[in-house]
């Protein structure tokens, strides 16, 4: 597996399965009822999953690496794209 530094991150911090409390806050939800919200709604960019004879959902922390990585390297283009589309119509 091509392992990423945001995935030795949370593997160090949290081990390979995370709590619904901690996805939430690495997604950026305000709660984890936002989060449950979004998984009921099938708004979620990641799948989540229920342990047997654990109570609560859980998420894959590669999951969640792979998200973060796809969703912080498209940020700076989008901007960039963005001020391109500004300048062009300041220009007009």
């Amino acid at each position: 597996m091509d392992e990423s530094p945001t995935l030795d991150v949370l593997l160090k911090a949290h081990g390979w399965i995370l709590s619904a409390a901690t996805t939430a806050k690495l997604l950026g939800f305000p709660s984890t009822d936002a989060l449950r919200m979004a998984r009921t709604h099938g708004r979620l960019p990641i799948d989540m999953f229920l342990i047997e004879g654990r109570r609560g959902w859980f998420a894959s922390s590669a999951d969640v690496a792979t998200w973060l990585d796809r969703t912080t390297r498209t940020v700076p283009r989008q901007r960039a794209e963005e001020k391109e589309v500004r300048k062009k119509a300041i220009v007009r």
